[in-house]
């Protein structure tokens, strides 16, 4: 009987620490303000050098015949030799307010009106001393090597 007792303590303290982890660490998608934006089209990576190498990264004023939340555009940045993520080029903290999209300073990007820092190396996610909480609207990218193209939907 002491045995189930102390398995039962156990699975409840693990439980604990997994909600406590979770809840303390992640800003859902429904508390950003970021709503999605349209996007079909096709990149040509022949004509992006700057993408040639994992770290790069190129803004995009459209991507098809979307131009991005509020026309600030996307940014595209190579992850892996045959990986890319593709971020709508606003910020999550000042999206309605701001008339500029984010700048890129080599793997992150900052918003030149709040001053907030995100990664788009590592999932577009703010760092610690920005004001802003939200991670970058992220867009769904397909990578063709034969082609040497990037498709970006959503």
């Amino acid at each position: 009987m002491n045995s189930y007792k102390s398995n039962l303590l156990i699975f409840f303290l693990f439980l604990l620490s997994v909600f406590t982890f979770y809840s303390c660490t992640y800003t859902s998608d429904e508390d950003c303000d970021i709503p999605y934006s349209y996007v079909s089209g096709t990149i040509y990576l022949n004509y992006y050098s700057e993408l040639n190498s994992v770290g790069n990264a190129v803004y995009f004023d459209e991507i098809g015949t979307s131009d991005g939340y509020n026309g600030h555009g996307y940014i595209v940045i190579r992850t892996s030799t045959s990986e890319f993520e593709v971020y709508d080029a606003s910020c999550t903290n000042d999206n309605d307010e701001d008339d500029d999209h984010l700048e890129i300073y080599g793997t992150y990007v900052e918003c030149p009106t709040c001053g907030s820092k995100f990664s788009i190396l590592t999932g577009g996610w703010p760092f610690d001393d920005s004001e802003a909480t939200c991670g970058l609207k992220a867009y769904s990218a397909t990578y063709s090597s034969s082609k040497n193209t990037l498709t970006v939907r959503n």
